[in-house]
């Protein structure tokens, strides 16, 4: 056992080493590259920390190593948001989430390093690991139906899924745990864990490709750089169909509704619209069309007395909460704002 545990821990830490270069080199002006390079230092974290014998346990060196560990859940989860989610940007919430998982997880192993197991102490660090890989499984697949990047879209459910259920397999691996280092049958279990995560992200990020993966948003080449195919009579039809007959206000609307009206493929449609336009989202694409008529209706003084909810939901927004959050993020301030300046400017 303590051979093959060497191999799989050492298969592993070969591959998330690997990761790491290949994050920092290829994603080091992006967040979701920095994310990874944590991520993987974290997983490498914890394949070393079982090895270190009971005279590490209080250690002062041993103190960083352990705290990268602990890391791992939270980490994945803003790791697959910041990759799957081109609007996220670290808040100052996801830092007091991390470090309040931290704290929690550091508490519930030192108590258990001198001897004292608290058995609601240890649950409640195992719920909240749980928790962030949740919090990243869901990020991970809600947009996926409108991921105009192919090969990403295809990622989310087999990626999201696996390293999801890697780390909830670890986590819920620990809970029988009494002491420090754990027994050997463990380290088989969480060693095995972390090669299958380690090669699926390794097969990932080697296997396609694709500058998409973790380009970006800012950096996207401009519109028509990238198209394999001549899809302009396509993209002229969509955009008839957005501006004069201003598709986007329909509720629900999704990318396989207006396939099906184009009558073309799905993934044509996919293909035109991200190598095309050089969009990554539909719901983004969607929403470039509805801003513009908001902001238009904001700045007409005829509409001046018009609620701003009504002016959403004529424009397609589903609800106030979703127009406000792409609003900021579009004009970096309200639209009560928007409409005050607009106003006084005219």
């Amino acid at each position: 056992m303590l051979f093959w545990d060497g191999v799989l821990r050492g298969a592993a830490a070969g591959l998330l080493a690997l990761l790491l270069v290949l994050f920092a080199r290829d994603g080091r002006r992006t967040l979701t590259g920095k994310l990874g390079v944590l991520l993987s230092t974290a997983g490498l974290a914890y394949l070393i920390l079982p090895t270190l014998g009971p005279e590490a346990n209080k250690a002062w060196w041993q103190a960083p190593i352990h705290i990268s560990a602990l890391s791992g859940p939270c980490l994945f989860w803003l790791f697959a948001a910041s990759w799957f989610d081109d609007e996220f940007a670290l808040r100052p919430r996801h830092g007091v989430a991390l470090v309040a998982s931290l704290i929690l997880g550091m508490v519930a192993d030192d108590t258990a390093v001198c001897g004292v197991h608290i058995p609601l102490l240890d649950l409640g660090w195992r719920i909240s690991a749980m928790v962030a890989v949740g919090a990243g499984i869901f990020v991970s697949l809600r947009g996926r139906q409108g991921d105009l990047i192919e090969t990403r879209r295809r990622l989310r459910l087999v990626l999201s899924i696996t390293i999801g259920l890697v780390i909830a397999w670890v986590v819920l691996a620990e809970l029988p745990l009494r002491s420090w280092p754990p027994p050997l049958g463990w380290r088989l279990i969480s060693s095995a864990g972390l090669l299958a995560l380690a090669a699926v992200l390794a097969f990932t990020i080697t296997g396609w490709r694709d500058p998409g993966l973790l380009a970006a948003v800012k950096t996207l080449e401009p519109a028509g750089a990238r198209s394999e195919v001549d899809d302009s009579q396509l993209l002229a039809r969509l955009d008839a169909d957005m501006t004069r007959e201003r598709l986007y206000r329909q509720n629900g609307l999704t990318i396989t509704s207006v396939a099906a009206r184009l009558g073309v493929p799905e993934y044509r449609l996919r293909r035109a619209i991200n190598q095309g336009l050089g969009e990554r989202n539909f719901n983004a694409y969607l929403n470039g069309f509805r801003l513009a008529e908001v902001r238009e209706a904001l700045a007409d003084p005829a509409q001046r007395d018009t609620p701003i909810l009504t002016v959403a939901l004529d424009a397609g927004f589903g609800s106030l909460a979703p127009f406000n959050r792409a609003f900021r993020l579009a004009e970096n301030c309200t639209p009560t704002a928007y409409r005050a300046r607009a106003l006084d400017g005219a």
